[in-house]
């Protein structure tokens, strides 16, 4: 995405679609990023995303989220 498309709630309805997509069938969903990628996030963390453990192992660092649904 271009700057230029930044910042316009395009993102935030696509993670929206995506969880409710899959809050229909899961009660809990995780997903991960890379713990210095501060945008990101910031951005999870406005959505509502919970932050929880760190990942290391095999290849980089990550950082999982977690978000619950309504009856989690």
């Amino acid at each position: 995405m271009t700057p230029d498309h930044h910042r316009q709630g395009l993102g935030r309805l696509l993670l929206r679609h995506a969880e409710e997509t899959l809050l229909a069938r899961y009660s809990s969903i995780r997903l991960e990023t890379f713990p210095n990628n501060a945008r990101a996030m910031s951005f999870y963390e406005a959505c509502g995303w919970v932050l929880g453990d760190r990942l290391e192992g095999e290849g980089p660092v990550k950082v999982v989220y977690t978000k619950n649904g309504a009856d989690g």
